[in-house]
């Protein structure tokens, strides 16, 4: 996840902050997540993503990453009914979200 946030952030220097929208994975409710670079890598506001499995993932809100920052086994012995992101997925969303 960091290299598609440090690649972003490289190509557009100018970018302060990158975003996601989307749906959460566990509530289903939209979800804008905000990415900023920090001294220490990358910060996080409006939810998360977990790693589902190798570079696929799902994205949660603030809310419902607070409740379980991981994926539950039900969700991962039943992927068809989670929105999961592969990396190409989730730079072309946050692409769109601002050109």
């Amino acid at each position: 996840m960091e290299e598609i946030f440090r690649a972003i952030f490289d190509a557009f220097p100018e970018k302060s902050r990158i975003t996601f929208q989307g749906k959460c994975s566990d509530c289903k409710d939209a979800v804008t997540i905000h990415v900023i670079p920090t001294s220490q890598g990358f910060g996080l506001s409006g939810g998360g993503f977990v790693e589902y499995s190798m570079g696929k993932y799902a994205v949660k809100c603030s809310d419902c990453y607070k409740v379980n920052s991981k994926m539950v086994e039900y969700y991962i012995s039943n992927p068809n009914i989670l929105p999961i992101f592969g990396k190409k997925d989730l730079l072309s969303n946050m692409l769109s979200a601002h050109f």
